[in-house]
């Protein structure tokens, strides 16, 4: 393991245990709205794009990576901010930016015995067959429209014609192995969490998202999501989603994990953005 990140996991843990509290929050809304971005060196540009028609696919797998698959040398996300350590966290091997691996495995700590395990929910919600009842669908598709080594893009929720866009569209560029990479504003995520007074989605907007992947006639392979999260947003998130999800945790538990996550500089120059990577696969929708 590289020793920064050894010496930052063991700050970490620290904070963990030394931020258990008992008071809690109580608002109700968990839907956040981001309206601050995230500082970078340089703007990536990919020009205009004249597409053919687009090609659905559904993402079937939708993974945080873990501890070990960074140190072990995976690819976890992306150099979102363009620079190397900041804000006093480190970096992963490649200067990648994602503080949501430490995050998520820090909180099932917080109540062994009824965790929090967010990729236990993004599984489940991604598993839940479209007629079910016991469940809520996590339903995310990628439109790719391929032109001459370039890309257009969209995230969507589901494939119908009046599905919600959830990033996009956006202009990417593309190889002769089918290798795109594009950049997008914001990204909007609602996870499913089921609990037992029923499902609370965890709304998040992910800004100065990069997208990566390979297209293929049947498959997004090897996709990787970098992004930010924007500590103000964040916070009011969690104060007003952990009351609806039940249990002991409250913010005060929560904090001082998050005051230690926030790697990414915001306009003005202050650490207030938690840098966020995922890895998908998709396959391609079948024609109705």
């Amino acid at each position: 393991m590289d020793l920064k990140k050894l010496a930052f996991s063991l700050t970490l843990s620290a904070s963990l245990f030394a931020g258990c509290g008992d008071d809690s929050g109580s608002t109700t809304s968990t839907t956040t709205s981001t309206s601050t971005t995230t500082s970078t060196t340089t703007a990536e540009d990919f020009g205009t794009c004249s597409p053919g028609a687009p090609v659905l696919y559904r993402i079937n797998a939708l993974s945080i990576p873990t501890p070990a698959q960074a140190n072990n040398g995976d690819t976890v996300g992306h150099n979102v901010d363009g620079r190397g350590d900041v804000c006093g966290v480190p970096d992963y091997a490649g200067g990648v930016d994602n503080s949501l691996i430490d995050l998520a495995a820090a909180l099932p700590s917080l109540a062994p015995d009824d965790p929090i395990d967010l990729q236990a929910e993004i599984d489940n919600a991604l598993n839940c067959a479209p007629d079910a009842t016991d469940c809520t669908r996590l339903d995310l598709v990628v439109s790719v429209a391929s032109g001459t080594n370039c890309v257009t893009v969209s995230v969507l929720d589901g494939a119908g014609a009046d599905a919600e866009t959830l990033a996009g569209p956006f202009v990417g560029s593309l190889d002769g192995s089918g290798n795109m990479r594009g950049v997008v504003p914001n990204l909007s995520l609602a996870i499913p969490d089921a609990t037992d007074n029923g499902t609370v989605d965890i709304s998040l907007s992910v800004s100065n998202v990069i997208i990566t992947g390979t297209a293929s006639a049947s498959a997004l392979t090897n996709v990787v999501i970098g992004g930010a999260l924007i500590k103000s947003d964040f916070e009011q998130t969690i104060r007003d989603l952990l009351p609806q999800l039940g249990g002991d945790i409250t913010f005060e538990d929560i904090g001082p994990i998050l005051a230690n996550l926030y790697d990414g500089q915001v306009s003005g120059g202050a650490c207030e953005a938690l840098s966020v990577g995922l890895t998908a696969s998709a396959v391609v929708v079948a024609a109705p």
